[in-house]
């Protein structure tokens, strides 16, 4: 079934990089596909159910003439709700705002992987997998003496993306048997090409291979850790916050101890505050990409107080053209022309904020893998306590580009002498480990 998707406003400067592999479409079915404000599920809402009112969802339903699509497991008292024919999403969540039997609703707003509306084109690299472990942003984050200590063994990070190439030579002696597909409802999370343009802007499967470059950053800087693979955008690079929510929920049941998130919503989102909050109470670190909309643009979960929103910069930390920036920020790392895993069975290069999260995440994964015990507010600790300042080479942005660039071998070796830095910058709420 395909849904149609609202979108309010466009905002019309993505200033973004991208990979692209084109084929044709024959598809009629087309929705436009850009940076966006308030898009969302035109026939889907979401709600949580007060538990002080008591309510049932029955009830709920009843009022509004809606149905239940789903539950969410991991929240509860969170349903997902299709609209009577001809509402429209967001007016019934409006609708709802002032139901005190609720203590929220709100329309199933798009997730999209920020690198899935292409200006500029990358580059296959083919099957060498050379370039992958010798690439200038290794050196940049100090990751060769990070290894000396760490490498991430007994650690597993799930990738929320467009799933992964199972078979991948660097990646499939590393997966996790535990993973899913949440789009297409199977346990075979395949990053793969369908050959249709499924949102209509003139693009083919422009998100396809995001999540397996994603997966390839992370196994370079942890490559004992295990990747679990979740599939919760199509291979247009597009999903929803409730998709998002449902897997963040699997990760953390099914042990989990770093999320990476390369995708975003400019929506402020309950269920994603919520899915977040709770996955950090439980122990994991999320980590999510800060949006390649060179705005200061708080995308979600990024932005939520519980997780870390990594943006991007180049070779010389001068913040990548592409990459959003704001005091919402948490880190910078390199995202710019990063060669990874990308099927089928090979190599490319990919920039966006997407690239430099996962770097954030494969340095949480070796920090987890020497102590356990550290959760989310001590992890930020020791990552921003040791990384490097980025005021030098972005003067006009202090203050707005995180605490600057990890320095993964320090953090580590920091670790490592038992101490968690007392200048590191707990950015973490308590609240997200109460």
């Amino acid at each position: 079934m395909k849904f149609q998707i609202f979108r309010k406003a466009v905002v019309l400067t993505l200033g973004l990089w991208m990979l692209v592999a084109s084929w044709s479409s024959s598809d009629s079915n087309r929705v436009v596909h850009a940076g966006v404000i308030d898009s969302y599920r035109s026939d889907q809402v979401v709600v949580k159910l007060d538990p002080v009112a008591g309510a049932t969802i029955a009830e709920i339903n009843a009022t509004y003439s809606t149905t239940t699509l789903k539950p969410l497991a991991c929240l509860n008292g969170v349903y997902l709700l299709q609209t009577p024919a001809g509402q429209d999403a967001q007016s019934l969540a409006d609708a709802m705002a002032g139901d005190l039997r609720l203590a929220y609703a709100e329309a199933n707003f798009i997730d999209e992987a920020p690198e899935a509306n292409p200006s500029r084109i990358g580059g296959w690299g083919g099957t060498d997998p050379a370039p992958y472990l010798k690439q200038s942003a290794l050196d940049q984050l100090n990751l060769a003496r990070a290894h000396v200590l760490s490498r991430g063994a007994g650690i597993v990070v799930a990738i929320l993306d467009t799933g992964v190439q199972l078979d991948h030579p660097a990646l499939a002696d590393h997966l996790t048997a535990t993973r899913y597909d949440f789009v297409a409802g199977d346990k075979t999370p395949e990053d793969e090409f369908n050959g249709l343009d499924d949102d209509g802007d003139g693009l083919v499967d422009e998100g396809a291979g995001h999540g397996t470059h994603v997966a390839g950053i992370v196994h370079l800087v942890a490559p004992d850790a295990r990747i679990m693979p979740l599939r919760v955008l199509d291979s247009e690079g597009m999903g929803d916050i409730f998709t998002v929510a449902e897997a963040i929920g699997f990760a953390v049941d099914n042990g989990a101890h770093v999320i990476n998130a390369s995708l975003g919503t400019p929506s402020r989102s309950n269920l994603l505050k919520d899915a977040v909050r709770d996955a950090t109470r439980a122990g994991a670190v999320v980590v999510a990409a800060a949006g390649n909309l060179n705005q200061d643009a708080p995308q979600f979960p990024g932005a939520t107080s519980c997780s870390f929103a990594v943006t991007s910069v180049d070779a010389a930390n001068v913040k990548s053209a592409f990459a959003n920036f704001g005091a919402w920020v948490d880190f910078a790392a390199p995202g710019e022309s990063i060669y990874s895993a990308f099927p089928p069975s090979g190599y490319a290069r990919w920039s966006g904020t997407s690239m430099a999260a996962p770097f954030v995440a494969g340095q949480a994964a070796l920090l987890r893998s020497i102590s356990s015990s550290l959760n989310a507010r001590t992890t930020a600790a020791l990552i921003s306590g040791t990384a490097r300042a980025l005021n030098a080479a972005n003067p006009k942005l202090v203050g707005r580009m995180g605490v600057g660039l990890p320095d993964v071998g320090a953090s580590v070796e920091t670790l490592a002498a038992g101490t968690i830095p007392d200048n590191g910058r707990n950015f973490i709420n308590g609240s997200c480990i109460q």
